[in-house]
């Protein structure tokens, strides 16, 4: 006689995988919340005031040690009340580091916290670098935003599109003045959910898929004012959205070249590998990915610039650093190998993430230099 397993157990086993489903789909719906809060988000430097600083005299400010007030360069030195910028290395110990610094608002008191900043300079191009500037509102798709224009007397403009972070005009600033010395014009630009630039409906960083509107937006301006064509700069973040502009716009023909600073060119390898770093379960965070595009609308693939590079068609300069904790050096080298003729690849050793400028400004600049004599001539 064949045995035959009780009726209740087969009522028992669909209810386990009943069960199962069911976790994992709650699993895999928070673990989108989670790629929400950490890629989508817009939202202001989160930084904490974390340096010390234990004495700021005759032009030498002594702080705390840590990985970013070591680091070689230029970086700003920004307190509550005051910001300045601190430069060569004059002494390093175990638990301080001594450097030149030039206050530039305010005054950093000996006793108070600060941090380091990218950045480098506060404020806007008169106060940082006393250029006169206009601050135009660019009307796009949703509304306008606000932006910087410093004029120039060339008749192609660069356009300037900033990294994360909802209120980073002040990025433009470091590369502003070399950019203006050559006579071009410069359009410093915001996007939606920006800081006091027009939010859409659902208030996320969508990584191009919409904010790329915006830059054309602010070409329709700029072409209204008088622009021949462009040279677009974007940073981070910004390349990414630069990279769907690309994609999308019918304005590609008035683009001379392109320049990423430490873009992120697969945005799902770039979630990958944050779930790999806090241990998420493949069969969660796959269904994590799969749920963030019907609940938010990221198309991954669409933001994978390594698998449309057949889609590319302009000169695009790639700055990276070696250290770039976004993304791996194989992901720029793949780009720079499928694009030979199109993409001229400048790597910096020590530099991480949008921090080129800071480790090595005179060959970020000459670099750069170079590239715009490429693509546009000169003068």
């Amino acid at each position: 006689m064949a045995f035959r397993l009780p009726a209740w157990t087969f009522r028992v086993g669909v209810a386990l995988v009943v069960v199962l489903v069911m976790v994992w789909a709650v699993a895999g719906w928070m673990h989108s919340g989670a790629i929400r809060d950490e890629f989508l988000t817009a939202r202001s430097d989160s930084s904490v005031y974390d340096v010390a600083v234990h004495s700021n005299e005759a032009g030498r400010v002594v702080i705390d040690r840590t990985p970013a007030s070591e680091s070689e360069g230029i970086w700003g030195l920004e307190s509550v009340n005051a910001y300045a910028q601190i430069s060569t290395i004059v002494r390093i110990d175990d638990s301080v580091v001594e450097r030149g610094v030039q206050s530039l608002v305010g005054e950093i008191a000996a006793g108070s916290q600060a941090r380091i900043d990218v950045d480098a300079y506060t404020g806007d191009p008169t106060s940082a670098h006393g250029l006169g500037f206009k601050d135009p509102r660019t009307p796009s798709d949703i509304g306008p935003h606000p932006s910087w224009f410093v004029d120039g007397r060339r008749p192609t403009w660069i356009v300037y599109v900033h990294g994360r972070g909802n209120d980073r005009l002040t990025e433009s600033l470091r590369i502003l003045p070399s950019l203006v010395e050559q006579g071009f014009p410069v359009l410093s630009l915001t996007y939606r959910n920006d800081i006091g630039a027009t939010p859409n409906e659902s208030g996320l960083r969508l990584w191009g898929l919409e904010e790329w509107r915006d830059i054309d937006a602010a070409i329709s301006l700029a072409l209204r004012k008088g622009a021949k064509d462009f040279v677009i700069i974007g940073s981070g973040y910004g390349a990414s959205i630069v990279s769907m502009f690309l994609h999308e716009s019918s304005n590609i023909p008035l683009i001379r070249g392109v320049i990423y600073d430490s873009p992120i060119l697969d945005l799902e390898g770039r979630v990958q590998r944050w779930e790999g770093d806090t241990g998420s379960l493949w069969p969660v965070s796959w269904l994590g990915r799969r749920l963030s595009t019907i609940r938010f609308g990221v198309e991954w693939g669409e933001l994978n610039q390594l698998e449309r590079t057949d889609q590319f068609d302009v000169r695009i300069l790639m700055l990276f650093g070696a250290q770039d904790p976004e993304t791996p050096l194989d992901v720029f080298k793949q780009f720079a190998d499928a694009l030979p003729d199109l993409v001229h690849a400048a790597r910096f050793e020590q530099a991480g993430h949008t921090d080129l400028w800071n480790i090595d400004s005179e060959r970020y600049e000459s670099t750069i230099e170079q590239f715009l004599l490429d693509v546009v001539g000169a003068e």
